[in-house]
């Protein structure tokens, strides 16, 4: 797929950003007072997870479901679930968010292409690519790979499959999905890599493709725009992408990355980092340091539950030197 970088300027990165300042909300979320009030309860609490306030709103999750099942409200209960499996993704405890889009799966309605039904699916495509099951993650994209609609929980679907699509070896069409989350994110002046980071995705898939330079730039752009706008996972993620960007700043932006997201609740992304970092420290020949850095990437990723993920830092691992583990005789 060509790409230009006048496209969604490329050529001036400065442009389409819409920088706002990062919100830190501490107060509590005051709990749903009937079953009218849980819809404005499940969007607060949606805005803490967010801005990365992850422990307090699983714990509204919790009360909304404690609340939506004693009221009944069935739509509300699925709500819940879908929106705790969203924070538990974030959080790294992905067969715990696995669980809950299953739970909320059974009891959404019979339209599929329903706005709620629809964040759903994108949420459940998510946390299978972040276990590494992207087989599973194909399964609830059948019937959802043509045209979506113009709405804000069809671009949330968009950027999961655009995801896939990079998983899956398919950059074109991974590219043309993210390009499109761009145009549309930009028309809306809702452009916030905290939320749905295109550039980043787009600029990993651009590096399958050997456009290393639009990627650089991409990412570049996402990069600025998360040091204005936070949160600090944000940034820790779009550095994270530019590290292993042939040509950029490689390791320093790699450790800046496992610095930020070491004191972020986004355990699976500090993950993601640790074996980036460890992978380029084994490529420079700094073997004690990558051990070190891996070791950690192994653990912190197997306690995500990403078997891809643990794989990929263990293999890194015994590249840089470390011994494979041994089991004890039963």
């Amino acid at each position: 797929m060509p790409v230009s970088d006048n496209r969604l300027g490329l050529a001036d990165p400065a442009r389409n950003l819409t920088p706002r300042p990062q919100m830190r909300l501490r107060a509590p979320v005051p709990p749903p007072s009937d079953q009218a009030d849980l819809a404005r309860y499940l969007r607060a609490t949606a805005a803490r997870a967010d801005a990365d306030d992850l422990d307090m709103a699983f714990g509204n999750c919790a009360v909304a479901i404690d609340a939506a099942g004693r009221w009944r409200a069935g739509p509300a209960l699925a709500a819940a679930y879908s929106l705790r499996a969203s924070v538990g993704r974030r959080m790294g405890r992905l067969p715990a968010a696995e669980r809950d889009g299953e739970l909320a799966a059974r009891m959404q309605g019979d339209d599929p292409w329903d706005d709620a039904a629809l964040l759903l699916r994108a949420r459940r495509v998510s946390t299978r690519l972040d276990t590494g099951d992207v087989p599973g993650a194909e399964k609830l994209l059948i019937g959802f790979r043509g045209t979506l609609p113009d709405s804000p929980s069809a671009l949330a679907l968009r950027y999961a499959r655009g995801r896939f699509y990079g998983c899956a070896g398919h950059p074109g069409e991974a590219l043309a999905d993210l390009f499109a989350c761009g145009e549309r994110l930009a028309a809306r002046q809702a452009d916030r890599p905290g939320v749905l980071p295109w550039r980043s995705a787009a600029a990993a898939a651009l590096v399958a493709t050997g456009a290393t330079e639009a990627a650089a730039r991409l990412v570049a752009a996402e990069v600025g725009l998360a040091r204005r706008s936070g949160p600090a996972s944000a940034l820790g993620r779009a550095l994270r992408v530019e590290g292993i960007v042939p040509g950029g700043p490689g390791i320093g932006a790699l450790d800046e990355a496992v610095k930020l997201l070491q004191r972020s609740p986004r355990r699976f992304e500090y993950a993601q980092a640790l074996v980036e970092l460890g992978t380029a420290l084994n490529a420079a020949r700094r073997r004690p340091q990558a051990r070190r850095v891996l070791r950690e990437g192994v653990q912190i990723a197997t306690e995500c539950g990403s078997p891809a993920l643990a794989a990929r830092s263990r293999a890194a691992y015994i590249s840089a030197g470390g011994k494979p583990h041994q089991r004890r005789p039963t």
